[in-house]
């Protein structure tokens, strides 16, 4: 048995991002009330107390399921209770929960990640929040290890306050922003944290009601360790009073620009080493005064520029404040000398601008206007961002890190030529040669643009990798949109360009499906799904469908990623509806090819997903030859076939798909890999090993230059090998392909993974044709346990690993046994419409012959060959041998004439097919016993 080919597909099996790492600095002291070592927390194993702070406990936990060490914050029943009971401002459980939802909205390198919330069964329903375990201390307890000059503090808090400008992008207000809710790594990164305090944008609004805040004078104020300095009393005002701006203390709502006085506080702080204001500066009925500089300020060499922005920050009104934490840091980050991104940006179109009105001239030639394109991959990929990403891989301590970060460095290395490239190209074919037109140019650099966007979204989530996306490796970068869509001018001129009015609002929306795409290829999949929910929304509140139907194709490709059919299966059609509304045939198409590879994963309709791809075809034949989309029909046409058992078909379409990839790409591109597994499987599922094995031999070389040897990837690789040299005859092959295959997922995913499904019975099946039939039961029967969990009963794997099993328990004699198994997976297969069915019908004529009732063995071969020709045609490369069986039930029955032509028909298909000799070796001895 194969490794079924969508397990292939990334997201089936997906695996979160995961952080090993610790906080210190907390008082973690261990106590009578906390859960002792081993008590479990939902599905976390507790190992210790990190601290216990306002709203509960923190402990450091296990998660077995994902092997990685989390943090689990457990709300305590006595915190509860003296939280009070209202149920809209200080309910315990609502603002924990309120907490996992405010982080799961966000996914940033400087915003501590949630991974998951639930309940506790007993009083009160406890909630825990399982996040992130960072290894590092608190913000304050890394000012007070030493003193930090400005010059090495700064740059901590620019950090952090990207992560608050993050929580602003996402609607969220954090309202207890301090140096006790920002914890800093040991690998230097800061990230905010604690978000108990945040909620949603209706704040943005001014809609106060919920939690409404107290316009008492005389605050309620309870002073805890460092972790829990923050008020908590029921209908008061929520935050920590020494950070608190003075509207909070007044009563009015929370805004980013509230959170901004909070961390110009801590910034005071941070450089300062002391407090601009005390409580009493702050609590009413307290009127503006500037804030307090310590004694020995000056002597503290922190500039005057940096002053001015610190103080801005602390302004007493807040129309006095940034606009935004944006604006600060930008503003912060120039007073530092160092120019931000957009800032060189501006710089650069400045004098795009100035070249376009004849500055050029003077440098002499109309060709160096189009030079200097590779300037613009500053901050996007250059030897800085390498060196980071370098850093993140090698951190993980992965042992195929350092291929993995030379492959992806290949990849953006290649991609970002090619980008420089296609900017030059289409400047010269305007400014140099006179072949383009302005308006073309305007159209080809705008997408260039949005693909650089891509690009510099990646590298920043690669500059933060961790297991995961190492895992990953140059897959990350081969998920970029090809390049080739930015020369396809009949597409870039579809009566779809939005009005200029809204340009400037479209393009932040075209930012955050930038990032949802980015997010989508390195396999951070809830990230992906909230940036492009919200640019749906957004193109939704701008009427623009081409955006809408862009965001929900990679909306519902996030889905699809944890077998989301359903809500994958509406966001394609509605993105094939919003295309062809706001006239975008090339994204109308796009939808349409994914529908069709929802509708055959969900539940094998291929006659449905036959219209999806004929509706993607028609409508691409509108935009011209387009070789990108062509492979992609290709791949997932071949699948779909493959499904139904139409295997001819099948392969058809897989080997025109890897020629047109070869004849694109270099032979040795890791852009060949989905092309040749592709086919390589459909060899296999027809039965074609001595075709598959080249394939997936080729495959192995390909991934094994990106990500070495050691990868799960190759253990994927290896298991299929295995089963293709096992029917080939290679014992010595299969069997180290076999154990290469089960020692890597064993290392990665443990002893109990579903991943170990595939090489278990490839195993077992060497196993059986080797006479070691007991151990080939063992391996099955362990496969059986982990498949009935993923991926279920219902699923067409499971279908086939029982064939497989039934097959075994033949060649042990345990006939009994197989038809218990026969008769429980018929009814499987009968109530999901699986393909493996004439796979199931064969073994169940091979048990009658075994039975010495070659009656039933007519039945059930002829079952199978008329469903495998109503599925593959009477070429179906399967039919060899239930053909086989069918004769050897005639021999039996005496019907000597009607055997023969089967036998011959079954040669005939299974040399057609190329099935090894060894297979078909049964069927050559019958047809030589019938000749006279």
């Amino acid at each position: 048995m194969s490794d079924d080919d969508r397990t292939r597909r990334e997201g089936v099996h997906p695996r979160r991002p995961s952080t090993v790492t610790r906080l210190e600095g907390a008082n973690a002291a261990a106590s009578a009330d906390y859960l002792a070592r081993g008590s479990l927390v939902g599905r976390y194993v507790v190992l210790d107390v990190l601290g216990s702070g306002g709203m509960g406990v923190v402990y450091g936990a296990f998660d077995p399921e994902l092997d990685r060490k989390v943090a689990i914050k457990l709300l305590q029943p006595r915190e509860a209770d003296a939280a009070g009971t209202s149920a809209t401002s200080t309910d315990p459980k609502a603002w924990l929960v309120r907490e996992a939802q405010a982080l799961a909205r966000l996914s940033h390198p400087n915003v501590v990640a949630v991974y998951d919330v639930g309940t506790l069964p007993g009083d009160g329903e406890p909630v825990f929040v399982a996040m992130e375990l960072v290894d590092g201390v608190t913000l304050r307890e890394w000012l007070k290890q030493r003193p930090r000059p400005w010059r090495e503090a700064l740059p901590v808090l620019v950090a952090a306050g990207q992560g608050l400008a993050a929580a602003h992008g996402a609607g969220l207000v954090h309202r207890d922003f301090k140096p006790d809710n920002v914890v800093v790594a040991h690998d230097g990164r800061a990230r905010v944290m604690d978000f108990g305090l945040a909620r949603l944008g209706r704040d943005l609004a001014g809609d106060d009601d919920d939690e409404p805040a107290s316009r008492d004078s005389d605050l309620a104020i309870e002073h805890r360790s460092p972790l829990s300095e923050q008020l908590t009393m029921a209908g008061t005002v929520l935050g920590t009073p020494a950070y608190m701006a003075p509207e909070v203390y007044r009563g009015e709502p929370a805004d980013p620009r509230s959170d901004q006085f909070s961390f110009g506080v801590t910034l005071f702080e941070a450089l300062y080493r002391a407090r601009p204001y005390k409580r009493a500066d702050l609590a009413p009925p307290a009127t503006a005064r500037p804030p307090r500089l310590p004694t020995n300020a000056s002597e503290l060499g922190i500039p005057a520029r940096v002053q001015r922005v610190v103080l801005r920050a602390l302004a007493w009104d807040r129309d006095q404040r940034y606009p935004s934490m944006t604006e600060l840091l930008a503003d912060l980050r120039v007073q530092d000398g160092r120019k931000p991104t957009w800032v060189v940006a501006i710089g650069l179109g400045l004098v795009a601008l100035a070249a376009v009105g004849g500055v050029y001239l003077m440098r002499g030639s109309h060709r160096e206007l189009c030079k200097g394109a590779d300037k613009r991959l500053a901050g996007v990929w250059d030897p800085a961002i390498e060196k980071q990403v370098e850093t993140a891989f090698l951190a993980t301590k992965k042992p195929f890190a350092v291929p993995a970060f030379a492959g992806v460095v290949k990849g953006l290395d290649r991609y970002t030529t090619a980008w420089t490239a296609a900017v030059t190209e289409s400047c010269e074919a305007t400014r140099v040669r006179g072949e383009q037109t302005e308006d073309t140019l305007s159209l080809r650099e705008a997408c260039l643009d949005n693909h650089l966007e891509e690009v510099r979204v990646m590298t920043g989530l690669l500059g933060q990798a961790d297991a995961a996306m190492v895992e990953k490796g140059d897959k990350v970068v081969i998920g970029l949109d090809p390049l080739a869509e930015c020369a396809n001018v009949t597409l870039l001129r579809a009566p779809s360009q939005p009005p200029a009015a809204q340009r400037e609002e479209l393009a932040k929306w075209g930012k955050k499906i930038a990032e949802a795409k980015a997010d989508l290829a390195a396999g951070i999949y809830l990230a992906s799904l909230i940036a492009s929910s919200a640019a749906i929304e957004g193109a939704k509140a701008l009427g623009y469908e081409p955006m809408v139907a862009e965001a929900r194709i990679v909306h519902g490709a996030a889905l699809l990623t944890s077998a989301n059919f359903p809500g994958a299966s509406e966001d394609f059609r509605e993105a094939v509806w919003a295309a062809i509304r706001g006239k975008r045939d090339d994204l109308a198409a796009s939808a349409d090819l994914s529908m069709a590879l929802v509708t055959t994963d969900a539940g094998g309709r291929p006659s449905e997903a036959a219209i999806w791809l004929g509706h993607a075809e028609a409508i691409s034949a509108r935009l011209g030859p387009d070789e990108n989309f062509q492979r992609r029909e290709l791949e997932i046409s071949g699948l779909i076939a493959a499904e139904s058992g139409d295997f001819a078909t099948a392969i058809a379409k897989h080997e025109k798909a890897l020629a047109v990839a070869e004849a694109a790409l270099p032979k040795e591109s890791p852009g060949l890999l989905t092309d040749e597994i592709n086919l390589a499987t459909t060899y296999s599922r027809a039965g074609a090993y001595g075709k598959a094995a080249p394939h997936f031999e080729h495959a192995k070389a390909l991934r094994a230059a990106s990500v070495g040897l050691e990868h799960p990837d190759i253990a994927l690789i290896e298991s299929d090998l295995g089963a293709a040299y096992t029917h080939l005859g290679e014992t010595a092959k299969a069997r180290a392909a076999f154990e290469s295959s089960l020692s890597i997922r064993e290392k990665f995913y443990g002893q109990n993974s579903p991943l170990l499904v595939a090489p278990l019975d490839n195993f077992a099946e060497l196993l059986r044709k080797q006479g070691d039939v007991e151990a080939a039961l063992s391996y099955q029967e362990r496969a059986l346990t982990l498949c009935k969990l993923v991926p279920g009963v219902a699923h067409p794997m499971y279908h086939q690993l029982v064939t497989d099993y039934v097959d075994t328990l033949i060649a042990a004699k345990r006939f009994a046994d197989a038809h218990v198994q026969l008769e429980a997976v018929f009814a499987l297969e009968q109530a999901n419409q699986s393909p493996t069915l004439p796979a199931s019908q064969t073994a169940r004529a091979e048990l009658a012959l075994a039975e010495a009732k070659p009656a039933d063995a007519d039945k059930y071969a002829t079952l199978a060959i008329a469903n495998y020709e109503t599925t593959g045609g009477d070429k179906n490369p399967l039919l060899w041998r239930p053909l086989t069986a069918l004769a050897r039930a005639r021999i039996a029955i005496g019907k000597l004439a009607d055997a023969k032509p089967l036998l011959e028909r079954a040669l005939a298909i299974g040399k057609l097919a190329q099935i090894s000799e060894s297979d078909l070796a049964p069927t050559v001895a019958l047809v030589a016993n019938l000749k006279p």
